[in-house]
Order: C-alpha cells, then structure tokens, then sequence
C-alpha cells in the first residue's frame, strides 16, 4: 500500500493512528482520529467501504469506553442506512445480523436482558444458526435463563475476535498523528 500523504491514503494512516490510541485504551483520541478519517474519505473513491470499516472502529471506541447508549444509537442509524439498500442481499443479511448482534450486546451490558434477547433472535433470523457464534451462545445462554455477566460477554468476545481492532491486526508504522487543533 501506498502510505505517502496524498488525499487517497491520507485518511487511512490517520484512522490507523486511531487504532492505535485505541489499543492503548485512549478512546478519546481514538474516536478524534476516527472522526476526521471519515471525513476526508467521504471524498475518495470506495467510500463506502471506508465509512463501514471505520464505523465499526467508532462503535468499538464506543463500547470499549461503556458508552453503550451511544452505540445502540450508532446501531439504529446503521440500520436506516442498511433499510435503503437491497434486504435480500446476503451481504445487508449478514451487516443487518452483526449490527443487531452488536446493539443486542450493549442492552446486556445495561442488563436489560429481554431487549437483548429480541434483537439476538431477530440476528438469528437474518443469517440462520451457526453463522454468528457470539449470537448463537448468548441466544442459548438468554434463553435457558442464564446469568450473562460481563466477564462472560467480554471472553466471548475475545474467543471469537469480536472486534476489528485488535493487537496484531493495527499497523502502528503507517500510523498518522492530527494536529492538536483538528478537533
């Protein structure tokens, strides 16, 4: 990959510099880096696929802080988004089902158990059993009655690399500091 600071590269280097602060806990200045990579992508080419790797990196920043809240509001504005393209599509199937999964994930961390188990179940509809690991324990678990607590959620999530962001994945070398000023 090209990582000179042109218009094209440049918002990558800065998300990954993101990446980085959120790997060393920084969620702040994670999600500042992620802010102003989504801004400057909007003008490139493959846009598209930008916005939905960094608003999986900004939902991550999110839940990893414990603004839940906020991440099932980034999850509901996602979905109007996916509510305009194709339903029938396997891909908006599979984005639909992962997104559910994720907001079904921050209602367990608030303890509010019944939310979490509809949205588990309506993931489940979108891509069957056996497709999203982390959906298919928590709907067994949710449904037997089980206790989910955090620790529980947060090992899961580990074993199944639940999040993009994540050592080994993130190259640092590539990694482009913002200028204090840009907010």
């Amino acid at each position: 990959m090209n990582t000179t600071n042109t218009k094209e590269t440049l918002h990558i280097r800065i998300a990954e510099k993101g990446k980085v602060y959120a790997l060393e806990g920084n969620y702040k200045e994670a999600l500042r880096h992620y802010k102003e990579a989504i801004k400057m992508m909007q003008q490139t080419k493959d846009s598209e696929i930008f916005f939905q790797h960094y608003s999986q990196c900004v939902m991550e920043a999110l839940e990893l802080s414990e603004a839940y809240d906020e991440v099932i509001s980034f999850c509901e504005r996602y979905i109007d988004f996916l509510d305009e393209k194709d339903g029938d599509s396997i891909l908006i199937k599979k984005h639909y089902a992962t997104i559910l999964e994720k907001q079904a994930i921050q209602y367990l961390y608030k303890e509010e158990k019944d939310i979490s188990l509809e949205l588990l179940k309506e993931a489940q509809e979108h891509v069957g059993k056996g497709k999203q690991p982390i959906t298919d324990q928590l709907l067994n678990w949710l449904q037997r009655g089980f206790l989910v607590t955090k620790k529980q959620l947060s090992a899961l999530q580990k074993k199944h690399q639940y999040f993009i962001v994540r050592e080994g994945v993130v190259n640092p070398k590539i990694a482009f500091e913002l200028p204090a000023v840009i907010s």
